[in-house]
């Protein structure tokens, strides 16, 4: 009981600091549904990897800063190539292929130097749950969001 107080407690003050970096963005509906899908991914997450108070304390923080920056290379990403791409020339063409390779090298250079700091604060069996984790958590926001479109 004691455990799930403090996790509850956790995912609230967590719930919080995404809630404090909403009001900066100007689409409160949006940033609505966006703090909501955080709130259950960190549930999800939680859960999946069967986190200790303890360990959950030490490794959000990281993973967070992990999906910051993880952020910040697909709006670069975005910026670059924001108007419909139409590929009129041989030159943008190659432009975008070489953009898209450098994002994803950079995606997995990231998930490199993060999957290293979190094998620091975790044990190696939850790091390598976490991607699948992930995965599965995203499957079930599409089918949810598939769901919903049927209705």
């Amino acid at each position: 009981m004691r455990l799930k107080k403090i996790i509850i407690s956790l995912l609230a003050t967590i719930a919080l600091q995404v809630l404090a970096m909403a009001q900066h963005h100007p689409n409160p509906q949006a940033e609505q549904r966006k703090e909501k899908i955080e709130a259950l991914k960190i549930a999800y997450i939680t859960k999946e990897l069967s986190l200790t108070p303890e360990e959950a304390q030490v490794f959000w923080p990281v993973y967070n800063e992990y999906q910051n920056k993880q952020e910040m290379l697909r709006k670069e990403f975005r910026q670059k190539f924001k108007k419909p791409l139409s590929f009129e020339t041989d030159k943008e063409a190659e432009d975008f292929l070489a953009a898209d390779i450098k994002f994803r090298q950079d995606e997995m250079d990231l998930m490199k130097i993060y999957y290293e700091k979190m094998k620091k604060v975790l044990p190696i069996k939850k790091v390598a749950k976490l991607r699948h984790a992930e995965e599965s958590f995203r499957q079930e926001l599409l089918k949810q969001v598939k769901r919903k479109m049927e209705e």
